[in-house]
């Protein structure tokens, strides 16, 4: 069984190809000794590295109208280029990618998408990302096995990821590639001794796997279910404790207003008398209004729960990733 890549990218395919080709080649040397190598990433018992490649890119990445950076296409550890994209022939990310992945990486099976998204919007990514990972790797099954790069995109983009990642689960392994600006441009690695690839090059990131806070989400519904506007802290304490004693008992109510009133600067708001002090009282605001939509979200939902039925239909989930796909 091999891996599934999901990984974000913007104007250098390096970021993506260099660690496909880098696991390519611990495989095969592994698969050459019949030993799992020291100090490898890939697992010896998985199978071939790359199964699928997930792309997630902007509008004007896919479109290639920014032009891409000077890319080299070179020999497996060694700066001999085989080709040169320049930035000036606007040859799109993806086709380099999918160039690549045809001559290095397919074995005739692999599969390449390019989903796009609005790189700037985090719900559109966070959806987009998460879509992708219920489609492959449903909590209800034994699913696939995910790994998701964090070199290339944007911020937003990659913090979508990771907001992904921990709340579901469903990630096996979150690596980077450091390299400078010079290194960045080749798309493979420079060096054929792959310890020195992953002690210089390759950062894995720890994959935890969170729970979500019901207190944080009774908090939301309850202020947005109250027919009153505003609540005095302590009677909103007391009133959370009576109607969810199991999740509330534990707490007092300083640590109730400093974990997670004080916290929650977005979602509530303090209510400010007419010289604009602070009265005490608390309000839900408009964010933490959409807050409550998103959770309530199928799609949120069934990101968070294990070993449960998906509530949205992942079949139609695969034939929307489908739709991304590129022909190698």
């Amino acid at each position: 069984m091999g891996i599934i890549h999901l990984a974000p990218v913007g104007r250098s395919p390096g970021a993506v190809t260099a660690a496909l080709a880098h696991l390519k080649h611990v495989y095969e040397e592994q698969q050459r000794t019949g030993q799992r190598l020291g100090k490898s990433v890939l697992p010896r018992r998985l199978g071939y590295p790359v199964e699928q490649i997930v792309l997630f890119v902007s509008d004007d990445v896919y479109r290639a109208r920014p032009g891409s950076l000077d890319t080299i296409y070179n020999q497996y550890g060694a700066y001999i280029p085989i080709r040169s994209y320049l930035e000036k022939d606007k040859v799109k990310v993806v086709d380099i990618i999918a160039e690549f992945a045809k001559k290095e990486l397919s074995d005739g099976k692999l599969a390449l998408y390019a989903r796009r998204v609005d790189v700037n919007n985090f719900e559109n990514c966070f959806r987009a990302i998460a879509e992708t990972v219920l489609a492959l790797g449903r909590p209800d099954d034994l699913g696939k096995t995910l790994w998701a790069n964090l070199t290339g995109g944007t911020n937003i983009l990659n913090a979508a990821l990771l907001e992904v990642t921990f709340l579901s689960g469903l990630i096996n392994s979150l690596y980077y590639i450091f390299a400078n600006e010079d290194e960045r441009r080749f798309l493979q690695p420079l060096s054929t001794d792959y310890r020195r690839f992953v002690e210089d090059y390759w950062r894995d990131v720890p994959v935890v796997k969170t729970t979500f806070d019901e207190r944080y989400r009774h908090l939301l519904f309850f202020l947005s279910a109250s027919p009153q506007d505003w609540w005095e802290t302590d009677r909103l304490f007391y009133a959370l404790l009576q109607e969810f004693s199991e999740s509330f008992h534990s707490i007092t109510l300083e640590l109730f207003q400093k974990q997670w009133l004080r916290k929650m600067g977005r979602e509530i708001d303090w209510e400010l008398n007419k010289a604009g002090q602070e009265t005490g009282r608390i309000g839900i605001t408009e964010e933490g209004r959409k807050t409550i939509e998103r959770l309530e979200g199928d799609l949120f939902h069934t990101l968070v729960q294990r070993g449960e039925a998906p509530l949205v239909d992942v079949q139609e989930l695969r034939d929307k990733l489908e739709q991304s796909r590129v022909e190698l």
